[in-house]
């Protein structure tokens, strides 16, 4: 795709299972980068159903190299969105591509998160928590979603990330090397694109190693 930062955007609905108009809406001050999560504050269901998504070693890498991709692209609109766009929002609104481009888009990828964690070996219940969908039954009430997020649940994360990435066609070294690449000044807080973007946070290095 020519857009660096629409290809970001699909590349990460794919890897979190993240419903897109959510994730659209999206800005700096939602991820944390040392904690490798990202808050949505208004999902399906409202403000009461905000959640946070755990982010895999692959995933914390899209925000970064977006951020630096709208910083380029659409300085006004990047201090204040993740997705930025050239559109009366300011983000990235509509989610269609040309099917001969790009095959599946929008809650497609969210499908297909779902058929990737099941091959991943991800249970059915754990794919549901970082899906955020409601859990039903008695016993849901008894699960304490915060205490399973950084640590069983950033794992099935993983799990899910790792699977599409070993799926990446091994004869196209481009498209291996894109979603594995950080740039080395990227990973300098002192960045004026990172400094700027998540204000001195530290740790981001140990973040992406971890």
């Amino acid at each position: 795709m020519d857009n660096p930062i629409r290809r970001e955007f699909h590349l990460f609905t794919l890897l979190s299972g993240c419903r897109p108009t959510a994730l659209q809406e999206t800005t700096p001050g939602n991820i944390d980068f040392k904690r490798r999560i990202l808050h949505i504050p208004k999902p399906k269901g409202g403000a009461k159903r905000a959640f946070d998504i755990p982010q895999s070693r692959e995933m914390i890498r899209c925000p970064i190299r977006v951020m630096r991709f709208g910083h380029q692209m659409r300085p006004s609109h990047a201090r204040q969105w993740i997705f930025p766009a050239d559109s009366v929002s300011g983000h990235v609104v509509e989610q269609k591509e040309d099917r001969a481009t790009l095959s599946k888009w929008g809650n497609d990828l969210r499908q297909s998160f779902r058929t990737i964690a099941a091959a991943a070996g991800v249970s059915e219940f754990d794919a549901k928590l970082l899906m955020n969908h409601a859990i039903p039954g008695v016993n849901a009430g008894y699960i304490t979603r915060p205490k399973l997020l950084e640590d069983h649940l950033r794992r099935q994360q993983q799990a899910i990330s790792s699977t599409v990435f070993a799926a990446l066609n091994a004869n196209s070294p481009s498209t291996r090397r894109w979603p594995k690449s950080t740039n080395s000044q990227l990973l300098n807080p002192r960045a004026h694109v990172i400094a700027d973007v998540i204000r001195g946070q530290q740790g981001l290095k140990s973040a992406i190693a971890k």
